[in-house]
């Protein structure tokens, strides 16, 4: 038997645990797509912590809501959550377009160093 540290991809029991370890940055940023997990974050901070997701970036709580109610895509409503972050934070680039990855860093950032609020990745 040999031991491989951070040689071979670790298997999880699911995706969710996956998902979880690179939210918190356990999982290297560099092995992972960070717009993606910023993406998934943003999906489950909406779905469970949409009150301090909405404090933080300055949201219309109401307006996501009723985006998530009459919308049949709940990845655009996600999606332009994102992008409503990136303006209110001035994540801009030419054109006034949102920086996507300029967002995806912050809300990972601001996710890892708490300052979203007290969040949990595990429910029983």
């Amino acid at each position: 038997m040999l031991d491989t540290p951070g040689m071979l991809w670790p298997r999880f029991e699911s995706e969710e645990v996956g998902l979880n370890l690179a939210f918190t940055g356990t999982i290297k940023d560099e092995i992972l797509d960070r717009e993606e997990i910023a993406f998934y974050l943003l999906k489950y901070l909406i779905n469970n912590y949409l009150k301090l997701l909405t404090e933080k970036y300055k949201l219309n709580e109401e307006k996501i809501k009723e985006n998530l109610s009459t919308c049949e895509d709940e990845n655009q409503v996600i999606l332009e959550v994102m992008e409503q972050i990136g303006k209110n934070r001035g994540a801009l680039i030419s054109g006034g377009r949102v920086d996507n990855k300029k967002v995806s860093n912050i809300l990972l950032q601001d996710f890892r160093d708490g300052r979203i609020g007290k969040i949990t990745l595990e429910k029983i």
